[in-house]
């Protein structure tokens, strides 16, 4: 366990918490009484000088600066990865441990961190740590826990990906393309190119080849994985249907078991559904169905969603912060 600086206690950073992933990393560390004397809030561009809270306390964001960041222990780097790369790499002489969600890909050279599959690895030695595109997350848990049973061959994944990706302006323009239609107007683009009100169509960045490559660091470089990401007409969670072959055939309920030990997946209950809607706010992968493919050996489908602010971004950095701090390793 790293010593603070001050003896008063750790001193945290959250650098960009205007964006939706800072904000709710702000959400989890109260939701979990995380122990600190101290949360900076800094911005790397616009943001510098808004009103916010920590708490129930009024906070300003101040403009990131290294007279800021020497006085952190822990400091969670939010946005884009450009205007992040700079200022991780002051970790070193300002003396504090990245702990990277850049988007859509981030610093270089750091450990890969994922709670429910490699934190037992992570420790106060790691300067920098990364936590991975928020599709790469709960693909490769829920990848990890069925290679634990055969190994994978393949994995061909379809991603529907939701407007918040693109921020709180992302959502914004989402809801004022729906009200438009239904008025049988024209719809505003300044975020989107297009209507994406009631349609579907590719995602405009490919990031898929560096998720992929993720994906693989954290489960086995050996798999065949293909990913097509599809921008959805959804403001929150992402949807995941994976084809996945293995090496053996595997009995449904043997897969249903094991991801079932995983705490960062849950499986229905009873009656219980599963759908995108259900993801907001929850702290596991849902897996909503586990299905053999009728016509290929050794294949079959999973169909999961998730919350793309909480496991697969802000609580996953949270966890990744207390293990290197505390040396807890909890998944939940």
């Amino acid at each position: 366990m790293p010593h603070p600086k001050r003896a008063t206690g750790y001193r945290l950073g959250i650098v960009n918490p205007q964006t939706l992933v800072g904000a709710e990393i702000k959400t989890i560390l109260r939701e979990r009484s995380f122990p600190f004397d101290k949360v900076a809030l800094l911005a790397t561009g616009e943001g510098a000088g808004t009103l916010t809270e920590v708490g129930d306390e009024p906070a300003v964001v101040a403009p990131v600066s290294d007279i800021e960041l020497e006085d952190l222990d822990i400091v969670f780097f939010c946005g884009r990865g450009e205007s992040n790369r700079e200022w991780i790499a002051r970790r070193e002489d300002d003396d504090f441990i990245a702990v990277d969600l850049s988007q859509p890909d981030g610093a270089e050279g750091g450990r890969l961190a994922v709670a429910g599959i490699n934190l037992e690895q992570v420790d106060e030695n790691d300067e920098l740590l990364v936590s991975p595109h928020p599709v790469a997350i709960p693909i490769a848990l829920i990848l990890r826990q069925i290679g634990r049973l055969s190994r994978i061959e393949i994995c061909a994944a379809t991603v529907v990906q939701p407007a918040s990706t693109f921020e709180q302006a992302g959502i914004e323009e989402l809801a004022k393309q729906t009200i438009s239609v239904l008025n049988i107007q024209g719809v505003p683009k300044e975020v989107f190119d297009r209507q994406l009100a009631f349609n579907l169509y590719p995602a405009t960045e490919r990031s898929e080849e560096f998720i992929v490559g993720q994906i693989k660091t954290l489960t086995d470089a050996r798999a065949q994985i293909a990913l097509l990401i599809t921008q959805g007409t959804i403001f929150h969670g992402h949807t995941f249907s994976l084809f996945v072959k293995t090496e053996d055939e595997i009995e449904v309920a043997d897969i249903e078991a094991s991801l079932r030990a995983n705490p960062a997946i849950a499986l229905p209950e009873g009656d219980q559904q599963f759908g995108t809607i259900d993801a907001a706010g929850k702290d596991e992968v849902l897996v909503a169905e586990v299905r053999n493919d009728p016509t290929i050996r050794g294949g079959f489908w999973v169909w999961a969603v998730c919350d793309n602010l909480r496991r697969s971004s802000a609580l996953n950095a949270v966890l990744v912060a207390e293990k290197v701090l505390f040396g807890s390793g909890v998944t939940n």
